[in-house]
């Protein structure tokens, strides 16, 4: 079910001079949380019997809404045998590392407080300029202050926001802090597109008008990408996608990606070293994520065959390295506009004992002095899907002329026709000029749609 509500997080401090009854409230609701888990996984409960079967135990020293608060936080837990306060310190505890007592304190110190607009935004914690007061239920009306820590960058909305408390130490908390806000408003435009090429070192940003031609180029590198340690690389991952944005945002233009599906089962090489590097995957969320939350439209393209286009018809026309020329064939993609065919097709044949290869021999593409070899059913995908010419017959020793290259009439979005009346006029003209070359080469000509 879509929303036009965004969830927003924010992280910070709190501490309390006396953190003694936080704590003792801290280990009840943990306590009830694990309480309301055995009845849904052990007496198999549901709904509110749940709630009853938790107040029974635990109504003298909690209040109903830090009850449900319990049962919600245990709803969220799907296993039949879970550790309470993680596996790893249950691991750590069985080897020696912590001792028991510590132990409990891990699983027993934190505090959840679901918001509510009807009650001030949040019923049993609440925030008051630096200040975040806590509901004691066993002393009606009393409430524990602390002084709170949270960066300004965050507008939180008081109306009504989630609270959830964790203990570290000497009365100090981290407190996370969660609530809902309006979507941005998507920046529209129709003014061309911004195509973005994800790489191992960094990404390729082109820009194109309305047209699909190529307006600006760029390339956000960082070496510690592939060589920092994590907390390197996920720094420079925000520092590239908020850049990203920030040029979308200046030029009022939308950013295309590719639609790259980590979770598909057939798999190929090229795929396989993608999935594995997570820089792929981190960069595509965070420039996603990123334009999610600042309002800059974002679609993405089918990603086959953008760096063998790119490869063969604009690296060396605008002198670009492989990877924004493959952008620039993701930006065109965003405008919608199809490739023509400025490059010869020929077969590949491979000759073993006077015995010329079957039909699976791979065929040879060729444009602007580059060459590149593929399967016949990959080129079969990129005509039908990404070309804008007439499918060809694989036969003759030459399936595009020279001649076809040379006479080239530009890109052409989709859905629109071109001047056919003069350019077959002049394609035909010069064709019988050439005829006796047609023949000797037993060429078969493309014809432009």
């Amino acid at each position: 079910m879509k929303t036009d509500k965004i969830r927003r997080v924010a992280h910070g401090q709190v501490w309390f001079s006396h953190p003694e009854p936080i704590l003792d409230l801290c280990q009840l609701q943990c306590s009830a949380t694990r309480s309301a888990y055995q009845a849904i996984h052990k007496h198999s409960l549901k709904g509110n019997d749940v709630k009853k079967y938790v107040k029974n135990n635990y109504m003298e020293a909690l209040n109903q809404r830090y009850i449900a608060d319990a049962c919600s936080m245990a709803l969220g837990v799907n296993q039949d045998n879970s550790i309470f306060g993680g596996k790893k310190a249950w691991k750590l505890m069985n080897n020696g590392v912590i001792s028991k007592e510590e132990w409990k304190n891990r699983r027993n110190y934190s505090l959840y407080s679901r918001g509510d607009r009807t009650k001030n935004g949040n019923p049993n914690i609440r925030i008051e300029d630096n200040i975040l007061k806590v509901n004691i239920p066993t002393e009606r009306g009393k409430w524990v202050e602390g002084k709170l820590h949270i960066p300004k960058k965050f507008d939180i909305n008081l109306e009504c926001y989630d609270v959830r408390l964790k203990y570290v130490a000497d009365g100090n908390f981290k407190v996370m802090v969660t609530w809902e806000e309006g979507k941005p408003i998507v920046v529209t435009n129709k003014n061309g597109a911004i195509g973005i090429d994800i790489n191992p070192d960094g990404v390729a940003i082109v820009e194109v008008n309305e047209h699909g031609n190529l307006l600006h180029h760029h390339y956000e590198k960082s070496a510690r990408l592939t060589y920092g340690n994590n907390y390197q690389r996920l720094q420079d991952v925000r520092e590239i996608a908020n850049r990203v944005i920030k040029y979308g945002l200046n030029t009022g233009k939308q950013i295309v990606i590719e639609d790259l599906k980590f979770t598909q089962t057939k798999k190929y090489k090229k795929f396989n070293r993608m999935s594995h590097n997570f820089i792929y995957r981190k960069l595509s969320e965070a420039i996603e994520r990123k334009a999610y939350l600042s309002g800059v439209k974002l679609i993405k393209v089918n990603p086959a065959f953008t760096s063998i286009l790119g490869l063969l018809k604009y690296k060396d026309m605008y002198s670009l390295n492989r990877h924004t020329s493959a952008a620039l064939v993701i930006a065109r993609r965003g405008v919608g506009i199809k490739e023509k065919q400025t490059f010869s097709v020929k077969e590949k044949t491979n000759k073993t004992d006077n015995k010329e290869k079957s039909d699976k021999d791979k065929l040879n593409l060729e444009g602007r002095g580059l060459s590149i070899d593929l399967t016949r059913k990959a080129w079969s995908w990129m005509q039908e899907g990404f070309l804008l010419q007439k499918s060809a017959t694989l036969t003759g020793s030459c399936l595009v002329p020279e001649m076809a290259y040379n006479t080239s009439i530009g890109e052409v979005p989709v859905g629109k026709s071109v001047g056919t009346t003069d350019h077959y006029g002049n394609y035909e003209k010069l064709i019988r000029s050439k005829k006796g070359d047609l023949q000797s080469k037993e060429c078969k000509i493309f014809q432009v749609l």
